[in-house]
């Protein structure tokens, strides 16, 4: 196998031919769901007629306003072959090569996806996830060479290369995805615990329903974990699971992130409530230095909806005095991808980075560092 190198970050631009195209001839949408339906009003506002969302089986029924086909009725009943999609998730059916093929064989010609066409309807889109304008890369190319240098084995480089290109629009899968390891808890992490000669201390950042506690406990000698989740409803369900964990779990109604402030929250969202300007909510957010000045931290997990960052710059103190092993997730801004390797190693801790990614089209990204 030859050593990983970092990847052109260039990338075709033909976007104003392909929304000529759609404009003159019209298009269908690909999916029914939120992303698609947003992607359909994004194209309202630009002047580009969607005939219909296609979906791969179901009865045709309407939704805002046009019909929902099962994509095999799409090119006879519509008689359109330009094909956008409206699918954007970690879910097994969203792997963006296959639907190709499946776009393809129906005899769809202009097949356009969200890596390829976002930067047209970011403004009405907003925040999702890592999805960005694809020049947002080759602004902070050396940031991202840095990041992939960082890295310490072929399997992460070759990984963080191919997912660049992915992102850029230039493949539609990122091959070895997803890792068979288990998400936070891979093997080579778990091997690393076998050495330490006490029980760990984790802190669960995002901890959602205690799932990750849970799943830790298979893997790991845990001595106890801190719970941090600010949704309402999954800190109900969190301190009701910790009762019958085998171990102390401290659970606190409140977010994480550089220091003790108020924040605006969406909650509501299950895994996905977040920090946001938005937000419904005022939550109650800390920082783990404040929040556990004295606490011995072992592992570190940070799942936080895109305040990940926010969360490593109130965990310095923590983490020059454990070195804890960090498990971060590297998949809700674009940022992220360089950024928190690039703080990782910027520490000077002796950190080993490594990258997996966990589910398909580059979601559930995790950085470990140990």
């Amino acid at each position: 196998m030859t050593s990983p190198y970092f990847p052109d970050l260039s990338f075709q631009n033909n976007l104003s031919d392909e929304l000529a195209r759609a404009r003159r001839d019209g298009i269908v949408i690909f999916g029914s769901g939120n992303f698609a339906r947003a992607l359909k009003a994004a194209l309202d506002q630009l002047g580009v007629v969607v005939n219909a969302f296609v979906v791969s089986q179901g009865p045709q029924t309407t939704l805002d306003g046009i019909p929902v086909l099962p994509i095999t009725d799409a090119i006879h009943e519509k008689g359109c072959r330009h094909i956008w999609i409206g699918i954007f998730n970690h879910q097994p059916n969203a792997n963006y090569g296959n639907l190709s093929r499946v776009c393809k064989e129906l005899g769809f010609e202009h097949i356009l996806f969200p890596t390829q066409y976002f930067e047209l309807v970011a403004p009405q889109l907003g925040w999702r996830f890592w999805l960005s304008p694809r020049t947002d890369y080759q602004d902070h190319a050396s940031e991202l060479q840095s990041a992939f240098e960082h890295l310490e084995d072929d399997e992460s480089k070759q990984l963080f290369a191919d997912t660049l290109t992915f992102r850029l629009g230039k493949s539609l899968q990122i091959p070895g995805t997803p890792c068979s390891d288990l998400h936070y808890f891979p093997d080579f992490i778990a091997q690393t615990t076998q050495a330490r000669a006490q029980p760990l201390a984790l802190v669960d950042g995002g901890a959602y329903d205690g799932d990750t506690i849970a799943t830790a406990l298979t893997r790991l000698p845990l001595e106890c974990a801190y719970a941090f989740e600010p949704d309402p409803t999954n800190f109900r369900a969190l301190t009701q699971r910790a009762k019958h964990l085998p171990v102390p779990v401290i659970c606190f109604p409140c977010g994480l992130s550089s220091e003790a402030q108020t924040l605006r929250f969406c909650s509501g969202q299950g895994e996905a409530s977040t920090i946001s300007a938005g937000g419904e909510e005022t939550i109650q957010v800390v920082s783990i230095d404040e929040c556990l000045p004295t606490a011995r931290v072992d592992y570190l997990k940070l799942d936080v909806e895109g305040h990940e960052m926010e969360v490593l710059q109130g965990a310095i103190q923590c983490i020059q005095r454990h070195r804890p092993i960090l498990a971060i997730a590297g998949y809700h801004r674009a940022s992220d991808f360089w950024q928190i390797p690039n703080f990782i190693g910027s520490l000077n801790l002796g950190y080993r980075i490594r990258l997996r990614i966990h589910t398909e089209n580059s979601f559930e990204a995790v950085f470990y560092a140990y």
